[in-house]
């Protein structure tokens, strides 16, 4: 591969970029669940309660106190869990007689578990919500601008727009409201792109 000045700049502005996307979407986590119960139905729901707890100790042992964080979801419903969830996305899904697998992506309120933790004592680092209101995508075009003419209609049938980070040829680094990012993933899926989650900024190509 060829690199230009314009090229290599644009990648160092990626690679300074990458930093602050991280903590930028933090309160996002991806786990993959197997599970195996009596039906089918109960596999998926044990796996989503599951996948729930694990999105949440995965993230928010970042921002608190491990030990005392540990305690509150041991104590904690599973019915009370579900409000501090703004959107989940699954994929590679597979079900049997008994059996429910699936790689499963959970984007967290970061106010309410703010609140919840410190209702509860846990000391914590909660980001501020506004720092979590985008959720990062790194797409790659195989078709140029069709392609990103394709998402940009997408995001507007959903009422919302794509915000441009950076562009370099095909590769886009795009930022979208983070409660349209289950509703995305779900259109773009059926638009024919693939899409993977690399702890929490999205992957999407054709």
């Amino acid at each position: 591969m060829r690199f230009n000045l314009k090229t290599l700049f644009v990648l160092g502005c990626f690679a300074c970029l990458l930093p602050f996307v991280a903590s930028a979407v933090e309160l996002s986590g991806a786990v993959t669940v197997n599970q195996t119960s009596d039906t089918a139905t109960k596999a998926k729901s044990e796996a989503i309660n599951d996948a729930r707890r694990q999105v949440l100790f995965k993230v928010l042992s970042k921002y608190a106190d491990t030990d005392a964080l540990t305690e509150l979801l041991k104590n904690t419903s599973d019915d009370d869990l579900v409000n501090f969830i703004v959107s989940t996305s699954v994929a590679n899904e597979h079900i049997s007689s008994t059996g429910y697998s699936a790689n499963i992506t959970m984007d967290i309120d970061s106010g309410a578990v703010k609140q919840w933790l410190g209702q509860n004592n846990v000391q914590n680092w909660i980001p501020n919500t506004e720092v979590a209101e985008k959720f990062f995508m790194y797409i790659s075009l195989s078709n140029g601008l069709n392609d990103w003419a394709e998402l940009k209609r997408i995001a507007r049938e959903m009422k919302t727009e794509i915000e441009t980070v950076v562009m370099s040829g095909n590769q886009i680094l795009a930022k979208m409201p983070l409660n349209q990012r289950s509703k995305f993933t779900v259109s773009v899926r059926s638009a024919g792109w693939k899409y993977s989650d690399n702890d929490g900024i999205l992957h999407i190509w054709k």
